[in-house]
């Protein structure tokens, strides 16, 4: 159920975003939230209980404010780093002073009383191996839909809505995939589901990868299926590793160490496959006989080159898809890593005990 939630509810926000774009500015993708915002608060407020544990903790703020600042400067540099160069100074002591500042969160999580994140649980290769399956499948898939819907609207030409539209399939692989998943994990085990559904992500991102400015939509479509039903299946198991290898009484910590895999991943794959796919763009745009302003805006922005027209729409569109190439081979080369990390982390017989129970053992079990 979270699998399919978290996954459908991704491209459910593309398909809005792209349903208000047709008809009002950039500005109303933003103000929808502050009313996404009021709702989830209300609903907060009145149905989450403050803490499910009798005596909790007070809250980590040390460790919250290293966090937030390491993360911030490591994201910000990567991002930065196509305009500034990768070899800068400015590029990459921001990149190290990011890390820097989150191995100081580690040794502060180490010998602080009441942790955020204590590192110790990641001795436990279930969690390891399904945090790391969970950031692999969400830095790729932010990655993805962060430059795909570029190309779908700035190569192809698709309004919004319409680009929104074009990457639909992929939810329709993932939520049905996600559904049967446990039953395939009960069967096979959930390390040969797990690794088979992160086997999939990487050859959907291969095929997606071969788009150019002239590719018929089915090319995307068959990168779409293999993508959306690798994230399905990996998924399920993955988030069962991590809640499966803490107590009952850390479950909460599962649950946090779940979606933080999740919201790292993504940032950081939007911030590391964007910043590949413009260093790319950058370094393959050839503007020749173009006046130097206008080349320097296209260098700088690709929107800004595709609204020129002419040549250098033309021109940019080609350098964009090249960036295109080599950002969803990376993304892909990081999915086969987790599929080999994960096989060797988790037991070959492993079967979520959920699964293993069936629904009818799980329903009151969990009530």
């Amino acid at each position: 159920m979270w699998a399919a939630v978290a996954g459908g509810s991704a491209l459910l926000g593309l398909l809005g975003t792209g349903a208000l774009l047709e008809s009002f500015s950039w500005r109303s993708a933003f103000a929808v939230n502050l009313a996404l915002a009021v709702i989830a608060i209300a609903c907060t407020i009145g149905f989450v209980p403050e803490s499910s544990h009798p005596d909790a903790p007070r809250l980590d703020a040390g460790g919250a404010v290293l966090a937030v600042a390491g993360l911030t400067a490591l994201v910000f540099s990567i991002i930065q780093a196509p305009e500034a160069g990768w070899a800068s100074a400015r590029t990459l002591g921001g990149i190290c002073g990011g890390l820097a500042i989150l191995a100081v969160f580690v040794a502060w999580e180490l010998r602080t009383a009441n942790p955020m994140l204590d590192p110790r649980h990641f001795r436990n290769r279930h969690l390891s191996a399904g945090s790391l399956s969970i950031f692999i499948q969400f830095f790729a898939f932010f990655g993805f839909t962060f430059v795909t819907l570029q190309y779908l609207q700035g190569v192809r030409g698709d309004s919004p809505l319409a680009a929104a539209l074009s990457v639909l399939p992929l939810s329709a692989a993932m939520m049905p995939t996600a559904r049967i998943t446990p039953k395939l994990a009960a069967r096979f085990g959930a390390r040969n589901v797990c690794v088979t559904g992160l086997v999939l992500v990487a050859a959907g991102l291969a095929v997606i990868s071969r788009i150019g400015t002239g590719s018929p939509y089915w090319l995307l479509l068959a990168g779409l299926i293999p993508l959306g039903t690798g994230i399905g299946a990996a998924m399920t198991p993955a988030t069962a590793a991590i809640t499966e290898g803490l107590p009952a009484a850390q479950q909460g910590v599962g649950s946090a160490l779940n979606d933080l895999s999740r919201e790292v991943g993504g940032a950081l794959g939007i911030a590391v496959i964007g910043s590949i796919v413009s260093a790319v763009y950058r370094s393959n745009l050839q503007l020749t006989g173009v006046p130097a302003g206008l080349a320097s805006k296209a260098r700088g922005s690709f929107g800004m080159a595709i609204h020129a027209g002419g040549p250098v729409r033309a021109t940019a569109a080609t350098a964009f898809t090249d960036g295109i190439h080599t950002g969803l081979l990376y993304a892909a080369g990081a999915a086969i890593i987790a599929a080999i990390t994960v096989a060797v982390l988790l037991p070959g017989g492993l079967r979520s005990r959920h699964a293993a129970r069936g629904q009818t053992d799980l329903a009151p079990a969990t009530r």
